[in-house]
């Protein structure tokens, strides 16, 4: 017993610090080890982000409203609200020819381009008993991908 008391004596500070830097050490790895996996999801996080605004930069976003006029007219209006040129845009009406009978319309498009922001217009003459929405199928070519469509309930 008197051995082992002398050892610690002579050897318990050096042991001690060897444990407390050992202990230490696989803290600090550990730790590391966290950091290392966080930053790798961030930076992946981040390519993603890139890749979404890039992608972003390259499409167009097709939109419609319709603004009323006096005495039952009023103008259908096809937006780009998107980032880039909207190609070859094709518009096609899903609203049932006989709920279309009481507007009166030429036909919409095709347009060669619609530029970011701009838009084009169409006059539309009403009559009594119009349906409350026009329904809509939007077609163009943009940067990001060919024949890009949305469909649309647009409201008077």
């Amino acid at each position: 017993m008197n051995t082992i008391l002398t050892f610690l004596k002579n050897w318990g500070d050096i042991l001690l610090s060897v444990l407390v830097a050992v202990g230490s050490l696989a803290a600090y790895i550990r730790h590391d080890k966290k950091i290392k996996r966080q930053e790798a999801k961030l930076n992946e996080l981040q390519i993603k982000q890139y890749e979404k605004e890039e992608a972003k930069e390259k499409m167009a976003e097709m939109k419609a409203n319709i603004i009323r006029g006096q005495r039952g007219s009023a103008k259908i209006r096809f937006i780009n609200a998107g980032k880039a040129d909207a190609q070859n845009v094709r518009i096609e009406i899903l609203t049932p020819g006989e709920k279309m009978a009481q507007i009166y319309h030429s036909e919409f498009g095709p347009y060669n381009v619609i530029n970011p922001q701009l838009y084009r217009e169409e006059r539309l003459a009403l009559s009594i008993g119009h349906p409350d929405t026009i329904d809509l199928k939007i077609t163009w070519d943009d940067n990001f991908q060919k024949n890009r469509f949305v469909t649309l309930s647009v409201p008077f």
